[in-house]
């Protein structure tokens, strides 16, 4: 009964836009005007973000009145200011943002330009949320909290560990000097669950090594086990320069990221040696298409090229799209009942094999079958249902691990 009365609900909207022309004349339920909603992206080529907006446009656009603006690869918060200014001439109303250099600027920018400003997949420090928090137009952040994000370093870790691993290169990001919060907290999980494991005694203290900015071999009390740190993002040449330093000089077992494969793998292609020829590789990044052929692949050393994700998926981006949605239409008070921002928090889903991977990336596939559906959303958008109420909303937001949407899809 569920998927059909998704179907319906998708058909009967899609013969009023129809019946309305294009979608720029298309009337939501509410019978207002089709929204243009703005997309900030860190790097338009990167698979996750690519995979996000690829699912608002091909997904999302498909079933509601809206119209999506993606930018170029944001770098700066000029950058961030330049593309809210363009959303707003362009007639949007919000933004749903993945990169966020200064979010107390960018909100006031939002504010200036009265457009609603919603994180779509990030995490935040308390200091940053709280500075931010007050702002009308600023309507909340969903994402992994700092323990999911712990986790997922630690978790990759503990699988590695578990195969065996004792020789490990981590490449760290924008962990250094915490500039990238999720990516230092990912790498002091890597790293607590590597001491855990081995009963070993670190020379510097676990968060001032989570934090270098130059290529670090680790000193331990252990000799049994090596740990060297690559910082940078890769798609830079200061990170990719210590990658394939880093690839030249060692012998590991495991390669864990804190960040996606495309730029780490474009790397390993060229630095890959006979020393790495059975490294294992990890990632925390998402189910996308891309880390889907990496798991059937094989890297330059004829081993396979992925071994382990966890990360996001395409429709974990949907409650943000929902508390735009109802926010254009003028019900923000369903999402921000007490006139204060969100903050929702969601987990990553977990492969440690292709038939894993291959299974959870099939619920991110379909509109009618997804992880979050077209119902789904119509459920918690007021225009469709006048009973949707804010609590469930954040549950339904919330219900992003994989027994909750196993759970939905069997109803």
């Amino acid at each position: 009964m569920r998927k059909l009365w998704s179907l319906l609900l998708v058909c009967a909207l899609t013969l009023s836009l129809a019946a309305c022309g294009s979608s720029s004349g298309a009337e939501s339920a509410a019978g207002e005007s089709s929204h243009v909603i703005g997309i900030a992206v860190y790097n338009a080529s990167d698979p996750e973000m690519s995979m996000f907006y690829t699912y608002y446009r091909e997904y999302i656009a498909e079933s509601f009145p809206v119209e999506f603006i993606i930018s170029e690869s944001l770098d700066t918060l000029e950058d961030e200011v330049a593309f809210a200014r363009t959303v707003k001439e362009a007639g949007g109303e919000g933004i749903i943002s993945f990169y966020t250099s200064d979010l107390a600027a960018i909100v006031e920018t939002c504010e200036e330009n009265e457009i609603y400003y919603v994180q779509g997949s990030g995490s935040l420090s308390d200091d940053e949320f709280d500075s931010v928090k007050d702002n009308p137009w600023y309507l909340g952040v969903i994402g992994p909290d700092d323990d999911e994000e712990f986790a997922a370093g630690r978790d990759m870790a503990a699988d590695f560990i578990a195969d065996g691993a004792t020789s490990f290169l981590i490449v760290s990001g924008g962990a250094g000097d915490s500039v990238n919060y999720m990516h230092y907290t990912r790498v002091e999980g890597i790293l607590h669950q590597i001491q855990e494991s081995f009963g070993l005694t670190y020379a510097e203290d676990l968060e001032d090594l989570a934090q270098v900015t130059e290529l670090t071999t680790v000193e331990t009390d252990n000799d049994d086990v090596t740990i060297v740190i690559s910082p940078g993002y890769v798609s830079m040449d200061e990170g990719r320069d210590n990658l394939l330093a880093a690839l030249d000089a060692g012998d590991y077992d495991a390669l864990m990221s804190v960040m996606g494969l495309s730029d780490v793998f474009d790397a390993m292609e060229e630095g890959i040696t006979a020393n790495t020829a059975l490294m294992r590789i990890g990632i925390v990044d998402c189910f996308s298409q891309e880390n889907y052929d990496a798991f059937e692949a094989t890297a330059a050393n004829g081993y396979g090229m992925l071994h382990y994700v966890k990360g996001k998926y395409a429709s974990m981006v949907v409650p943000a799209f929902v508390a735009l949605f109802n926010a254009m239409e003028g019900d923000v008070d369903l999402v921000n009942p007490d006139g204060e921002a969100f903050r929702i928090y969601q987990t990553y889903w977990t492969a440690a094999s292709e038939a894993e991977y291959a299974e959870l990336f099939g619920y991110t596939q379909s509109i009618y079958e997804n992880a979050y559906s077209a119902a789904d959303m119509m459920s918690v958008i007021r225009s469709y249902n006048a009973d949707a109420t804010y609590d469930e909303f954040v549950e339904l937001a919330e219900s992003s691990d994989i027994e909750s949407v196993r759970a939905r899809l069997a109803e």
